[in-house]
């Protein structure tokens, strides 16, 4: 797959981006993770990480199709493929992993990013970085389960 330049119109959040593409914008979700929710701290926060870390570099999108709300799923990158946004948000315990649900056949590239996540994500929960500091917060998908 391509990496593909995109000329960022905002961020929404940490993990959905706005662009300008052939005069339109369309928006991007970052593929494999989930933000907190741009209205508390960690969702701020998260917004600010992606938006200082492109302020001077170029970002560059790996695009996987539309998701359910129509917009295009895509793995996220600095300059290269060497720096990738989703392990970078996890790292820092600014967002979490949300692997597929679903039976995929992954190539070897989404499988390698895919275990990068898992054990980002298992790094960040030790050493209690970002949201897993955070004794009150819950992950949305437990929130209606207590």
């Amino acid at each position: 797959m391509v990496l593909i330049p995109i000329e960022i119109s905002s961020f929404i959040d940490g993990d959905s981006v706005k662009f300008l593409r052939n005069h339109q914008i369309i928006t991007s979700r970052a593929r494999w993770i989930d933000c907190p929710e741009i209205d508390t701290g960690w969702g701020i926060k998260a917004k600010q990480f992606v938006e200082s870390l492109t302020e001077n570099n170029e970002l560059l999108i790996e695009e996987y199709g539309p998701d359910r709300y129509d917009r295009i799923e895509a793995d996220w990158f600095i300059g290269s493929r060497k720096q990738n946004i989703q392990v970078e948000l996890i790292l820092r315990g600014l967002a979490y992993c949300v692997p597929p649900s679903v039976q995929y056949n992954l190539s070897k590239r989404s499988s390698a990013l895919l275990c990068k996540l898992i054990k980002s994500q298992t790094k960040a929960f030790h050493e209690k970085v970002g949201i897993w500091s955070d004794s009150n917060f819950i992950l949305p998908n437990k929130r209606g389960m207590f």
